[in-house]
This record gives C-alpha cells, sequence and structure tokens, in this order.
C-alpha cells in the first residue's frame, strides 16, 4: 500500500536526519541564554565543545536563538513519523495481545501523541517568536515534559513485551526496551531531550523498512499467483 511506502520512507529520512540535527539542536541549545549552564557539566562540555568547532557555519548562520528555534522547528516535522509508524506496526499485531503489550502500546501512543502535538505547537510559536518567549516555556511544561515522561515509559513496556514474543525486526525491540536509559543518557549526561529521542527515531525506522519490506514481498507473490496459469477443473 501506498501509505506503508509512505510512512516507512517518512520514518527512515526523519531517523537519519535525527542523527545530524539533534547535536546541532542540542549544540545550538547551549548557544542560548536558557541552555549554556549546561556547558557546565563536564559529560556535556567533553562532546559539545569539539563538536562546535566542528559544526562551524551550522551554528552561526544567524542569532543564536534563531538558530535554536530553526532545529527546533525542523525537529517538530520529524518526530511525527515515530506516531505514524508506531500505528502502522500496531495494526500488523494480533488483536489480541498480553496485557505488558496492550499496556505498553496504549502509554506509548499516549506520549508519542502528546510529544507530538508539543512540537507542532512549538514549531508555530517559532515562526515569528523568540525561543526564550513565556509561551514555549508553558508548551514545555504541559506537553512536551509529559510526553517524553509516557513515550519512553510506554516504549520500555511495550519494548520488553515484543522482545518476549520475538518481535521483528529486533532492533525496535531492543531501543523501545532501553528508552529510558537512552533518554536519561540523552538528556542528562549529554545534555538535550532531542538526543534521547533519537532511538525512538531509529527503532520505528527499523520497523518501518521490515513494513515496506513485507509488503513488496506479499505484492509480488500475489503477483506470480495472478502469472499462473489456472488448471481446469
Amino acid at each position: 500500500m501506498a501509505t506503508t511506502r509512505f510512512t516507512a520512507l517518512y520514518a527512515t529520512v526523519a531517523a537519519v536526519a535525527s542523527l545530524a540535527l539533534a547535536p546541532l539542536l542540542a549544540l545550538s541549545y547551549f548557544a542560548i541564554g536558557e541552555g549554556a549552564d549546561e556547558l557546565r557539566s563536564a559529560t556535556v562540555a567533553a562532546w559539545a565543545q569539539p563538536a562546535r568547532e566542528l559544526a562551524g557555519g551550522l551554528l552561526t548562520w544567524a542569532s543564536p536563538d534563531r538558530v535554536y528555534a530553526t532545529y527546533v522547528q525542523v525537529f517538530a516535522l520529524l518526530f511525527p513519523a515515530v506516531l505514524l509508524c508506531a500505528r502502522a506496526a500496531r495494526a500488523q499485531r494480533p488483536a489480541q495481545t498480553g496485557r505488558l503489550e496492550r499496556w505498553g502500546w496504549r502509554i506509548a501512543f499516549a506520549g508519542y501523541r502528546i510529544a507530538a502535538a508539543g512540537l507542532i505547537a512549538a514549531f508555530v510559536v517559532l515562526v515569528g517568536g523568540s525561543p526564550a518567549g513565556e509561551l514555549l516555556n508553558v508548551l514545555f511544561l504541559a506537553l512536551l515534559v509529559p510526553g517524553m515522561l509516557l513515550s519512553v515509559t510506554g516504549s520500555t513496556l511495550l519494548g520488553v513485551a515484543l522482545l518476549r514474543d520475538s518481535y521483528a525486526p529486533r532492533l525496535t525491540a531492543w531501543l523501545l526496551a532501553l528508552a529510558v536509559p537512552l533518554m536519561l543518557v540523552g538528556s542528562d549526561v549529554l545534555g538535550h531531550n532531542s538526543l534521547g529521542m533519537v532511538p525512538l527515531l531509529l527503532a520505528w525506522a527499523a520497523t518501518g523498512r521490515h513494513l515496506w519490506q513485507l509488503e513488496r514481498s506479499t505484492s509480488k507473490q500475489r503477483a506470480l499467483s495472478a502469472d499462473q496459469p489456472k488448471v481446469a477443473a
């Protein structure tokens, strides 16, 4: 189906883009007043200082606030791929699943929706506003924080359940099961929440690619069956 192909492509592009965008978003955050304190952490400074030199003009093409706002807006366009791909994956699962998986899906979907809504709202606010504005802080506390907490909690439960059920691809199940520690590494050790959200994008991109391959295989089998001559009864 065209929807599956679009979802898989969107998830793959979003995951690949996040590998470069999340570090740039973090670095641009450290350059504004609100995020400068993060550089006092030894673990943050250890990677951020050399990375800033490598990034060069990618961080200085406009004022620090405008650079940060733009990277937030781009990241806001990537995260909905998580929700879309997760929905496509859920549609392929059996109607009857274990309690842990059911609760994992429920909590994860709630988190993905809230986080995606918060990021899209941030995109709109930042079109003509400043990242230092009070409205962005309200969105962060009201939507992004609970969205991320629910996302990683639900993803962890779901990942454990999928590992038990030998879900394919295994990369998705493992990255989801490790969502909490990976988020802590991204936000606390490396200094920015976007770095902790990258594993979710990678996890669902792996599933999107898997679903696309399954669809192509099914389509080829149907085409071969249609081409075979029918034997008269």
